[in-house]
């Protein structure tokens, strides 16, 4: 096996954890009462104190907080469209619930593949496009499209349109965090994020005070579920995420990202009662398959397939 083959491995692992973290950010969000605090205050408190906790767990591997001076302007980028990932998604939560939002921001992977071959003129694989229609195809049952059993409300549609908003923010801001990891050098992932937390804290905060919304939590419960938010999904999540994004084709990332909206909705579902129908069962089921044949299975046809080639080279040797 060669060592590309093998190092791909443990960033694909790195990037499952990730995944697992942020997707009880949902779930987190639905705890907090947002009648005591505001949908744009509770992402401003979770990327505030995801913010802190990436300083010290930054500083306490000994590394400086300091970026190189071209490294901030893609900081304060991958702060303002993670500001709008946030912004919309979690008005997508309160009209939709934390599943469906989830599973609506997971169509990324439409934007991201169309994104990473412009600017990196990464090659997509035909297994590539029909694992995404596949993929497309589990979201729209999801979304209860052929169920008899789900009402399209006009607060349904418009969570649903934020969730597809969501979607492009969170492609942008998986292509800039990807582009600012290459150009910090070896500063390391989690001072770069902790400086993103803070700008997406700065925009969030700025646009909970205009609209007036209630800002400080009242109770020790929702400082526990914002906390959670911030070390969990914040600080865990996507320092993780961040990390092995850089160590893996954008494709086949954005394809195991998908795997947040299924566990989400799993979550939604033993924890709220989210009710899913046998068409949004079945929406889960075709999402989980088109994630495994179009990354992980891919990633492992990749290593047999090198490990092949260097067996013949050996032999011919």
């Amino acid at each position: 096996m060669s060592s590309a083959s093998h190092s791909s491995v443990r960033p694909l692992l790195i990037l499952l954890l990730g995944v697992v973290c942020i997707s009880f950010a949902a779930v987190l969000v639905k705890t907090v009462n947002t009648n005591l605090v505001g949908p744009s205050a509770v992402g401003f408190w979770r990327t505030l104190s995801g913010a802190i906790f990436l300083a010290i767990w930054t500083l306490a591997e000994r590394k400086t907080l300091l970026l190189p001076k071209h490294v901030y302007k893609w900081s304060v980028l991958a702060g303002f469209v993670f500001f709008l990932d946030l912004f919309f998604w979690h008005r997508s939560i309160l009209r939709c619930g934390a599943g469906m939002a989830t599973i609506l921001a997971g169509t990324q992977v439409f934007c991201t593949a169309l994104l990473s071959y412009v600017f990196y003129r990464e090659r997509l694989k035909l297994s590539f496009f029909a694992a995404a229609l596949s993929g497309f195809l589990g979201v729209a049952l999801l979304i209860g499209i052929g169920s008899e059993t789900v009402t399209f409300t006009h607060e349904y549609i418009l969570g649903v349109a934020f969730g597809l908003f969501t979607g492009i923010s969170y492609a942008s801001y998986i292509m800039t965090v990807r582009r600012g990891s290459h150009e910090q050098g070896k500063i390391g992932t989690g001072a770069f994020m902790a400086w993103t937390s803070l700008f997406t804290a700065l925009f969030l905060g700025a646009s909970s005070l205009i609209e007036g919304e209630p800002f400080v939590p009242p109770d020790l419960h929702s400082w526990a579920a914002l906390l959670g938010l911030g070390l969990v999904a914040q600080a865990l999540g996507w320092r993780s995420i961040s990390s092995s994004l850089p160590k893996l084709p954008v494709s086949r990332a954005a394809l195991v990202l998908l795997l947040q909206s299924v566990l989400a909705t799993i979550w939604g579902m033993l924890l709220f009662q989210e009710y899913l129908t046998l068409v949004q069962i079945a929406g889960a089921v075709i999402t989980l398959a088109a994630i495994y044949f179009g990354s992980i299975r891919a990633t492992l046809a990749e290593v047999v397939e090198e490990r092949s080639a260097e067996i013949s080279k050996a032999a011919g040797s």
